[in-house]
């Protein structure tokens, strides 16, 4: 029981990592394999890669 509630608890932070990988330029795939393979290596790999363009010209519009 405990072992099958701590998967659910790292898929779901990985889903998370994922999730925020995809505004990245990582995407959801490699932030996602990342966090199942290590959730601090997921974190690291998404937090220092740079954001979308899209994304970064949205800001830009929106800071007008």
């Amino acid at each position: 029981m405990d072992q099958a509630f701590l998967f659910i608890i790292a898929i779901s932070l990985a889903l998370l990592v994922g999730k925020w990988g995809s505004t990245r330029r990582i995407g959801f795939g490699w932030a996602f394999g990342l966090s199942l393979f290590n959730i601090i290596i997921g974190i690291i790999a998404v937090a220092c890669s740079k954001k979308k363009e899209s994304e970064v010209d949205n800001q830009k519009n929106f800071d007008k």
